[in-house]
């Protein structure tokens, strides 16, 4: 059974059972459907019709955010309703994780590096993800990661110089006359650039925060997790940020 014979199908089934809600939502469906047909001359294909479906999905989320604006929790409610009978079908949300996974792989092998790359990495990801990620939700993960992979080459850079020149030059000290300094300060440099990583998980657990509270705005338990990782990720940035002033701090106490 195609999935256009499946939502035929459950037409006939809401009807019978006098289920009001699901029958009108089916039935703008089906008519959204239809003129998809007549648009492109033929019966559609199951990807065709998910398109269709992804296209009412996305305005009811616009509708949704709007509704909880201006306050109307009731009309925001029943969207949501609909919202949940469309999503039956199309494929399962991809999570989070696997889409991030995804991404960062999509990043590197096309060789995105900056937000003028986004178009090639979008076409890598929408085609690996086969529909169970939103363009939207795709597109604010990439952005989220190339703004990661910024920090981590800027601060690559910062760190590289002084670093390496500690690490590959440190003097063998005379036999008699044996400094701890240098060996101290290498130490100290290879401390604060682990800081750095630290503090590039911890934005990555505020940007991964802003997606879940972006996309899962409708979900009370996922926003308040969303929270909570925001403020854990802002939490652990400044302690990182202290804790790599206090080691620049004692570098140049001992240089």
């Amino acid at each position: 059974m195609t999935l256009s014979e499946q939502i035929s199908e459950d037409m006939k089934g809401a009807m019978r059972a006098k289920n009001d809600a699901t029958l009108s939502t089916l039935r703008l469906l089906r008519s959204a459907l239809m003129n998809k047909k007549i648009d492109v001359g033929h019966d559609l294909s199951d990807t065709e019709v998910q398109d269709v479906i992804r296209v009412q999905v996305k305005q009811l989320k616009d509708a949704i955010a709007t509704f909880e604006t201006g306050g109307r929790a009731d009309m925001a409610e029943s969207n949501k309703v609909e919202l949940d009978l469309l999503k039956t079908y199309l494929p399962t949300e991809m999570p989070d994780e696997e889409l991030s996974v995804i991404v960062k792989q999509a990043l590197a092998d096309s060789g995105a590096t900056s937000k003028a790359d986004m178009g090639k990495a979008m076409g890598f990801v929408m085609k690996a993800v086969a529909g169970r990620a939103d363009g939207t939700r795709v597109k604010v993960m990439i952005e989220s990661l190339l703004g990661v992979f910024a920090f981590v080459f800027v601060t690559s850079l910062l760190a590289a110089h002084p670093a390496s020149a500690s690490i590959g030059y440190v003097d063998i000290p005379a036999v008699g006359s044996v400094s701890m300094i240098p060996y101290l300060e290498t130490a100290l440099r290879l401390i604060r650039v682990i800081f750095l990583w630290a503090g590039l998980f911890c934005i990555n657990d505020i940007l991964h925060g802003g997606l879940q509270m972006t996309t899962n705005a409708s979900r009370d338990d996922e926003h308040h997790h969303a929270e909570h990782k925001i403020i854990h990720g802002f939490f652990g940035t400044g302690i990182v940020i202290a804790l790599f002033g206090v080691t620049t701090i004692m570098i140049q106490k001992i240089s």
